[in-house]
């Protein structure tokens, strides 16, 4: 016999507790997709999105979780051949990388463990050695979900100045997006990734990608699927 009275909880590196008025508001019949209320509402979401992350850029909405935004993410800016930098802190960022090379994308990966913040000076050195240009994008997580490492986006954006190297910054703030402090814009972020599930605190099942025009413009090398 279950002695277990209260409401489940998920303990897991997940998704957060909803609030309650969230649950209620889901409460409701299935609506008119076709017009009414809910098309009026999804033009609205987009400036709100911008806001959360701080960008006058675009942002593209998808029916995914998180692992759905980075296969997005990676689709519409490299091809399979192409080199990538991995700011590897965590876990979230290895797994990153194995699905990158899964689409025949190249990684190098800088390993910090689980305990360790990226050194913006291993990817300053590390992007100077890159002579030829190869890396095409820096991959890095701004708070790793199973570790709770957090890396300094502003400083690594610094690194990638400094080096003076033109690769594509491409931030997961999945786990931090409208928990901690960020600004895609003011940390020139080329790429910005996030979901609904945690700071949102809705139901897993969108994600959010978020491109300047920097990104755009790999795009158009890109063979999107």
């Amino acid at each position: 016999m279950s002695l277990n009275f209260g409401r489940p909880q998920l303990s897991i590196p997940g998704p957060s507790i909803i609030p309650d008025r969230v649950l209620n508001a889901m409460h409701r019949p299935s609506p008119n997709i076709y017009e009414g209320a809910l098309v009026d509402m999804v033009e609205t979401l987009y400036p709100d999105l911008k806001t959360i992350a701080q960008t006058k850029h675009d942002v593209a909405i998808y029916i995914s979780n998180g692992h759905g935004a980075w296969e997005a993410a990676l689709k519409n800016t490299v091809n399979a051949g192409d080199k990538i930098l991995i700011l590897g802190t965590g876990r979230f960022p290895i797994t990153w990388g194995e699905m990158a090379r899964s689409h025949g994308i190249e990684t190098q990966i800088i390993h910090y463990g689980m305990q360790t913040d990226a050194d913006p000076s291993h990817l300053e050195d590390a992007l100077r050695k890159d002579t030829k240009g190869e890396i095409k994008a820096v991959l890095a997580v701004q708070t790793d979900t199973a570790s709770s490492v957090k890396n300094d986006i502003l400083t690594l954006r610094k690194a990638i100045d400094e080096s003076g190297h033109d690769a594509l910054f491409i931030v997961d703030c999945i786990a931090s997006l409208a928990c901690d402090e960020y600004h895609m814009d003011a940390w020139r972020a080329d790429v910005t990734i996030a979901a609904c599930q945690k700071g949102l605190m809705t139901p897993a099942g969108i994600a959010f990608v978020y491109f300047n025009n920097k990104a755009k413009k790999a795009r158009e090398r890109a063979n999107p699927r």
